[in-house]
């Protein structure tokens, strides 16, 4: 005897798999591209820096997070977009409006399958991503004061930190201890100085989470664009400090780090004190905004993809792009606004959800009500770009 569940019809199971299935794919591949460009340096620290592969799992690990918030709204659009677009294809989506049922009723499970995928991504918003970066800074940190060589590799000009090439002539096996130092330091586009010393020391900073290369005997050539000048200057020890991190490209932005309580900790504290936390405030929004682009995407997904794609699924994959990139540009334009205090934080991080739902609400409705152009895709806009051109061109 099977145990029927009220309310979850055959249809509702068909339609979820429908989804669900280009939905993990989507996860996959999305994720796959964006940690590719990491997935260099990492590789590169395994063969010319003795990082164990273990170690390099690891921070991969602690990468995910982050990634994968960006990559659940894109997989859901493409997976709602191919889906729909198959069973339309297939006349399936025919056959069932013909049969009386709505496309509010065939909405359901796909609302319920964003659903679930918007509190697995609110979830990585307020703890998994939070922890992840805490653990990846403090893991680069230890990778680097650990392994010196995972930094610095002697008799090579190193390029591993933004903005510095080191070149260090030998180092010691058994302490921190650098022979024949040479810098150049270009951080400061205004301010390029190239640096050399006779010795060096390599000095970690658990509390900052740096390592400070400290020089003796040496000297700071300097140039000043700006002047058309230069300058030498002489020392007995000068300090360089170097953020481990920033060799991935992570950014020491410590509300990324903060939990949910301690993140509102600090705005409220900051607002006491008369001066805002504009970048705290702003993370605690997008906490909130980003996950749901999810319920947005999901429902912009079934109006377009009832929508015919005369290039198949690669077509579709080029709306989803397109249309993420669109949402991906507000939300930085949102960002930038609150971080500056131009906007209220909530105001400016719900710019891209507003404009989202507006047109996800108008197409949906369209769609439901048998208003939309059911003959033309978004799609076609392309398609139709690329023909006036032949045109043209054979008009010529």
């Amino acid at each position: 005897m099977k145990l029927a569940i009220p309310g979850f019809a055959i249809i509702d199971r068909y339609v979820a798999r429908e989804v669900l299935a280009p939905f993990a794919v989507d996860v996959g591949l999305l994720t796959f591209a964006l940690v590719t460009g990491k997935l260099l340096k990492l590789m590169d620290m395994v063969v010319n820096h003795g990082v164990s592969l273990g170690e390099v799992c690891g921070i991969i690990g602690y990468i995910m997070p982050a990634f994968l918030e960006l990559t659940f709204p894109m997989a859901v659009l493409l997976g709602v977009l191919m889906g729909f677009g198959r069973m339309s294809s297939d006349q399936e989506m025919t056959a069932a409006r013909a049969c009386g049922i709505s496309l509010y009723r065939l909405a359901i499970p796909v609302l319920i399958v964003a659903m679930g995928v918007y509190a697995v991504s609110s979830y990585f918003a307020f703890s998994l991503r939070p922890w992840a970066n805490s653990n990846l800074r403090n893991k680069l940190y230890e990778l680097s004061e650990t392994r010196s060589s995972a930094g610095l590799k002697e008799k090579i000009f190193n390029s591993n930190f933004p903005g510095l090439v080191v070149y260090v002539n030998q180092m010691s096996d058994t302490d921190s201890s650098l022979t024949g130092v040479m810098i150049s330091d270009a951080r400061d586009p205004h301010n390029q100085n190239t640096i050399i010393a006779k010795h060096g020391a390599m000095l970690p900073d658990p509390k900052t989470k740096t390592i400070t290369l400290r020089l003796y005997d040496g000297s700071i050539f300097g140039v000043e664009p700006q002047n058309d000048a230069t300058h030498v200057t002489s020392f007995k020890t000068y300090d360089l400090s170097i953020s481990p991190e920033e060799s991935l490209g992570v950014t020491d932005v410590e509300p990324d780090e903060m939990t949910y309580a301690v993140l509102k900790a600090d705005i409220a504290a900051a607002r006491a004190k008369g001066k805002p936390d504009y970048d705290a405030e702003t993370e605690m929004a997008s906490k909130f905004t980003v996950p749901f682009a999810t319920m947005l995407f999901a429902l912009l997904g079934i109006s377009l993809g009832l929508k015919p794609a005369r290039g198949g699924n690669s077509e579709r994959f080029g709306v989803s792009v397109a249309l993420f990139f669109l949402y991906y540009s507000l939300m930085r334009v949102g960002e930038t606004l609150a971080q500056r205090g131009r906007l209220d934080s909530w105001i400016a991080m719900s710019i891209p959800d507003l404009v989202f739902m507006a047109l996800a609400f108008w197409f949906f409705y369209r769609a439901a009500s048998d208003k939309a152009d059911t003959g033309r895709g978004p799609g076609d806009i392309i398609w139709d770009l690329v023909e006036r051109y032949e045109r043209s061109r054979q008009a010529a």
